[in-house]
């Protein structure tokens, strides 16, 4: 499989149902780790884990209070459906029992003294569909789908996040070094999303979510911090912010193609695989 269609497969996960009754297919979906069975028998879930299933990269998720890290942590695990794998380039399947509710992930444990999992010895994981923390359901809302746009709160809905300028009146200029540059930069698949009463962060691996509080389409606050607004047109803002003694413009421009921000996490990864 060429990496632009597993590209495209990423990106289109969400609109794929979930397979019944599958035992070696991944469960498409967002799934909350539940209980765990190892040394200890099964025992509740003893941290905030989900699980972002699609057909090309299961994600892990851990929150954090307002903090969400993403990792394509599976291949720190070996996951099999057999007996101990003799080496870890072994890619024998993974163990699924699946429904639309939920499902089970078997794996096998070389982690050494760990008081839940145990060592060089099967470790079982279940996880259930809607199931999330009043924390991580804004998280998630935002990146699975975009808001559309409030004619009275116009800055609601995701928008990419490009890159810095310092000064304004060079904003014509910058802009043109930061779409040349941006695939390379740091700031690439970074976005913001702007929800009715939750702003989500997404950079690199992880993400961040506050409450925010409107001011027309001027100016929002969070937290302590009141942020100014600049339309550069009616799909790309400046917005203000304090960096050691001076100024800078953070340049965003909504996203308008439809896409979400986990279809371009998910093929991010994808990529890194490849």
């Amino acid at each position: 499989m060429n990496k632009s269609l597993k590209m495209l497969m990423a990106a289109a996960f969400l609109s794929l149902p979930i397979v019944a009754n599958a035992q070696t297919e991944n469960p498409r979906g967002i799934y909350k780790m539940t209980t765990l069975t190892g040394k200890m028998g099964e025992v509740k879930a003893p941290f905030e884990q989900y699980k972002i299933c699609t057909d090309s990269v299961t994600l892990m998720v851990s929150e954090r209070a307002a903090f969400f890290n993403i990792s394509n942590n599976d291949h720190r695990v070996f996951n099999y459906t057999g007996e101990q794998p003799t080496s870890e380039a072994d890619k024998s399947p993974l163990i699924y029992d699946s429904n639309d509710k939920q499902f089970k992930l078997k794996w096998w444990s070389t982690y050494p003294n760990h008081i839940h999992f145990p060592n060089n010895d099967w470790c079982i994981e279940k996880y259930e569909s809607g199931k999330y923390t009043e924390k991580s359901k804004p998280f998630f809302d935002a990146i699975t789908g975009a808001s559309d746009v409030d004619a009275s709160n116009p800055l609601t809905g995701t928008w990419r996040f490009i890159g810095y300028v310092d000064e304004l009146r060079d904003v014509k200029r910058e802009l043109l070094k930061l779409h040349e540059q941006y695939d390379k930069s740091k700031y690439f698949n970074s976005f913001f999303v702007f929800a009715p009463k939750y702003l989500t962060m997404l950079i690199q691996n992880g993400g961040v979510v506050d409450k925010i509080y409107y001011n027309g389409k001027k100016s929002y606050k969070c937290g302590n911090m009141t942020r100014q607004v600049k339309w550069l047109s009616k799909d790309r803002i400046a917005v203000e912010e304090h960096i050691d003694y001076r100024t800078d413009w953070m340049i965003l421009e909504r996203v308008t193609d439809g896409t979400t921000p986990l279809s371009h996490i998910a093929s991010q990864f994808v990529s890194k695989t490849r």
